[in-house]
């Protein structure tokens, strides 16, 4: 029996665990929570930090033979790890080039920018020093970005110097490489394109746009799949995901791209590309209840060495499916009511908690801090739209303040 090493176990883990017990395939997971909740789907529980490379490369090479391993699965922030793995098995998929260059926003900001890929205008820097100085030619307002991190950590938009150095030391908190990314600000709309470049041929699984409505966090609280744009946009979005990918020298991979459309003129840009496929219940739920299609299983057979079915990347429904955050006030979770109610209701397909009664809530200031999903699918934006907000109003949770006594 051939087996694949899936990095992560967490709850957006458990769809991609399922997908490869589904091929048939002996199931290693990797992820540094003893209790991840996607363990129990596995054959094999590693606990190691997905981010651990070393402990990871070395497990494979000594148990290449003893487990029959032929792929491995980036199911997280952690293509780095799943290129060593590739170079040092000799697997197919992302190589380290790649996985570097989209993990780098500076790395890949570079190259887009030499390639003359449409992207905003940004520099790295390490001091306020330098911060300041790259802003005299950004200007305000623009973004402080962690220069590697994801899920929107240390991350936000300057609008005043003032507040320059608390940015910062948000930013460098987050690098493993100490240094942030300070961007042009661009006001627009923002979009997920979900690709994979198959020897050197572009597949395209979809554009999400991207919802953010508690502004001025950059939290995602949400996206509808698919995004609501006329077929030359969708061309000229593609064609620009394929260029930034050919500049990271990704294929045999996924290449997901974030992407803005400028409300000023209509320009479409990227912002960032990830050598994995998309978080958030977007590859793993909305993609297969929109349109019918399986990424996740198209770069499995891809990295296996396998020709993908060609079920996993043709459409064979146009339905529309969202995925949204509920947020509960901060503090402790006395009891969470409604969610078997609320499962009921026509178009609900999943609601996934990342708390349980007993916790506490902090303040949200990123995309990991979002504590409870729901994916509702519908045969219009309508219909899953209204099936949501049903389910939000059943859903409730009893919070006591942190500051009640």
């Amino acid at each position: 029996m051939k087996s694949i090493i899936i990095l992560g176990a967490g709850i957006m883990q458990i769809k991609a665990i399922k997908t490869a017990k589904d091929l048939g395939l002996y199931v290693i997971a990797a992820d540094r929570d003893s209790e991840a909740v996607g363990f129990k789907h596995a054959d094999l529980k590693l606990v190691i930090d997905t981010k651990d490379t070393k402990s990871l490369v070395d497990f494979a090479l000594n148990n290449k033979n003893t487990y029959n391993i032929k792929g491995v699965f980036a199911a997280a922030d952690n293509a780095i790890t799943a290129a060593a793995i590739n170079e040092a098995l000799g697997l197919i998929g992302v190589s380290s080039f790649s996985a570097k260059s989209s993990n780098n926003k500076w790395l890949s900001k570079q190259l887009w920018l030499s390639s003359s890929v449409p992207t905003p205008y940004a520099k790295e820097v390490k001091t306020l020093k330098d911060a300041k100085k790259a802003i005299e030619k950004v200007g305000l307002p623009c973004m402080v970005k962690a220069i590697d991190s994801s899920a929107s950590r240390g991350t936000q938009k300057l609008e005043s110097i003032s507040n320059l150095e608390i940015a910062l030391e948000e930013a460098f908190r987050y690098s493993s490489a100490k240094s942030a990314l300070i961007e042009e600000y661009v006001e627009g709309f923002e979009y997920s394109a979900e690709t994979v470049i198959y020897n050197s041929k572009q597949y395209r699984f979809g554009i999400a746009k991207r919802e953010y409505d508690l502004l001025p966090l950059p939290i995602e609280t949400g996206h509808v799949n698919p995004a609501d744009l006329d077929s030359k946009t969708q061309e000229e979005m593609y064609k620009i995901v394929y260029d930034a990918a050919l500049a990271l020298k990704i294929d045999n991979a996924p290449a997901k791209a974030d992407m803005i459309i400028r409300k000023s003129d209509s320009k479409i840009m990227i912002l960032e590309m990830a050598a994995r496929l998309s978080g958030g219940f977007h590859s793993q739920y909305t993609t297969p209840l929109s349109s019918g299609m399986d990424p996740i299983k198209f770069v499995m057979q891809l990295t296996l060495g396998e020709e993908p079915y060609i079920d996993t990347y043709t459409p064979k429904m146009n339905k529309v499916a969202l995925c949204r955050a509920i947020f509960p006030k901060p503090g402790y979770v006395e009891k969470i009511e409604g969610i078997e109610e609320a499962l009921k209701i026509k178009g609900i397909n999943k609601i996934f908690l990342t708390i349980k009664e007993g916790d506490v809530i902090e303040d949200y200031k990123h995309c990991a801090h979002r504590v409870c999903y729901v994916i509702a699918s519908g045969d219009s934006y309508k219909e899953a739209d209204s099936a949501f907000k049903l389910a939000k109003n059943i859903i409730n949770f009893k919070i006591r303040s942190n500051n009640a006594t």
